[in-house]
């Protein structure tokens, strides 16, 4: 008989009776040390951890108890959980998957005393999932009459609990003003408006030796008795309690409770407070605009503008911010669904091909109008000195000077068409060319998931040498090698020389017979973006053909 580790979990949403000597958790242990004891012929036994949350809601996974639990699920130490009912885990669906995953992955069984299921089979998690789902209705249900009922009684000017305001006793759940605090909330109103300045009035209340109200939680544990910092006197100032008002979302009902301060006293603190910059900000933040916003279009010919998405870091409180652009559309139904490109790729792939026109000689003087060999020589020393200027320029310095060039850029099925300002590289004068420049960069939208990154086809910028891919192909044409001359005997051979899976070498063999220029471009980091070693070893079948080769690597067709 296999010994069965079964571990109790219990919780309270609330802390009402847990100071009872028999209070609800207790309750629940008991009767779950019952079927553990019940189940006594198939091997299982009581673990002597307890795992309570008294006090805690099942809509979060932020539980002590439970959090306990699940690190000893992971280290091995539980084979089966007992609850009272399932939603004494959990009232959420989201987190009760995210517990399956863990409890699947260490082989840990889980079961509900008074709800009979097996979470091993699919008829099991079928019912699981339903009785969660309506645990979780019932405590949205809970949530929406409680949230109604604050509201009802916060018009009827009742104090709904929380941290007693300086001034005031909380006496059978009302405010009562308190004479020694309530005359040190006037002083506070009346020094800011003789004073103006939250900073001075810090000061003054350290002089007068008014501190912040002194608090004890049911622990007994106190808080409060310090100076005052700046946050709580700004809060403190725009309290409405004082003038005898209740705030409920952005309205303010008359109170029950008696006010401290008269009406022209709190408008006067309010006006300082405003003029002083404590007031909400008139004028909508404008959202940061790249230098493309207006500028691209897609292929409906609809402008597309600069957006973003934000993810939170690991468990800290940064998040990173991911730049888009995308298509400015009239939600109509019929309309194209907007198209959506990281602005980072895009921008590379737009200041690339410049940099390569501005490096084309032939190519800017075929754009010249005019036969001029001045105006042919002021480009091309223009293009020179622009180059070179882009190099050593910062990130926004070469996107402000990219702006005042690229006119638009339309993002077409196979590549990116720009129009370039040739007037732009040179001064302005009656002989130069009032045409802008049309050209074409060829790129690839390559899905990846959700994500539709823009994947530029062509060795464009910056090499980036990848070593993996370059050792790849050096592979496959010295074992190419090797075979030809007689030095390996077999692909057989080769691979347990190499240490390497059956079949690998194989695979990987196909890559000596790369196009010439394909090789060249890995070797000098100019390959496709999305061109990686894994995607080479991973090719069922390597054309022989170039062009053919060309375009299932991604490189621009010759």
């Amino acid at each position: 008989m296999i010994r069965q580790r079964c571990a109790i979990y219990t919780r309270k949403s609330t802390e009402e009776g847990l100071d009872q000597s028999f209070n609800s958790l207790d309750a629940q242990r008991e009767a779950c040390a019952a079927y553990i004891l019940s189940q006594r012929h198939e091997g299982w036994s009581e673990l002597p951890d307890r795992y309570d949350d008294g006090g805690y809601s099942g809509g979060s996974m932020e539980r002590p108890g439970l959090v306990r639990l699940l690190e000893d699920v992971r280290a091995g130490r539980i084979d089966v959980i007992v609850v009272y009912k399932v939603d004494r885990l959990t009232r959420a669906l989201s987190d009760f998957a995210k517990m399956v995953e863990v409890f699947d992955g260490a082989g840990v069984s889980f079961v509900s005393v008074t709800q009979a299921f097996n979470t091993t089979s699919s008829m099991g998690r079928l019912t699981l999932n339903v009785l969660l789902s309506f645990a979780q209705f019932e405590r949205e249900v809970t949530a929406e009459r409680i949230r109604d009922k604050v509201g009802a009684s916060k018009r009827k000017g009742m104090w709904m609990g929380g941290a007693v305001p300086m001034g005031y006793d909380a006496i059978d759940k009302c405010l009562v003003a308190n004479p020694r605090e309530a005359e040190a909330v006037r002083v506070i109103f009346r020094e800011y408006v003789r004073l103006g300045s939250v900073p001075e009035l810090i000061r003054r209340l350290e002089d007068l030796g008014i501190v912040s109200k002194v608090r004890a939680d049911r622990y007994g544990r106190v808080s409060g008795g310090t100076p005052y910092s700046r946050g709580a006197l700004y809060h403190l100032l725009r309290n409405p309690i004082y003038i005898g008002k209740v705030r409920h979302g952005q309205a303010l009902h008359a109170g029950q409770h008696a006010a401290l301060i008269d009406d022209a006293t709190w408008a006067a603190a309010k006006q300082s407070l405003d003029a002083n910059g404590g007031g909400r900000i008139a004028m909508e933040r404008k959202p940061a605009a790249r230098w493309l916003d207006g500028v691209l279009f897609d292929q409906q010919g609809r402008s597309m503008k600069t957006d973003y998405a934000s993810k939170k870091l690991g468990s800290s409180s940064a998040r990173k911010r991911y730049w888009y652009y995308v298509s400015r559309t009239e939600h109509n139904a019929t309309e194209p669904k907007p198209t959506r490109l990281p602005a980072q790729e895009t921008e590379t792939a737009v200041c690339c091909a410049v940099a390569r026109l501005l490096q084309d000689k032939a190519r800017l003087l075929d754009a010249i109008a005019t036969g001029c060999a001045g105006t042919r020589t002021t480009v091309l020393k223009c293009a020179e000195t622009l180059i070179e200027s882009l190099q050593n320029a910062s990130a926004s310095e070469r996107d402000q000077r990219l702006s005042s060039l690229v006119r638009r850029v339309d993002v077409l099925e196979e590549h990116l068409r720009i129009t370039f300002d040739l007037d732009g590289t040179q001064e302005r004068s009656s002989t130069s060319s009032e045409q802008p420049l049309v050209f074409d960069t060829p790129f690839r939208m390559n899905q990846n998931g959700r994500a539709r990154p823009i994947v530029v086809r062509t060795g464009l910028g910056e090499a980036k040498p990848d070593a993996d891919l370059i050792a790849l192909v050096a592979d496959a044409r010295r074992w190419m090698k090797e075979l030809t001359d007689g030095s390996a005997t077999s692909i057989a051979a080769i691979t347990e020389r190499e240490g390497l899976r059956s079949g690998s070498v194989s695979r990987i063999l196909p890559l000596a017979w790369l196009a010439p220029d394909i090789a060249a471009a890995i070797l000098a980091g100019h390959q496709p973006a999305e061109l990686s070693a894994k995607r080479l070893r991973d090719l069922p079948d390597l054309p022989l053909d170039w062009t053919t080769q060309r375009l299932v690597l991604g490189f621009p067709a010759r």
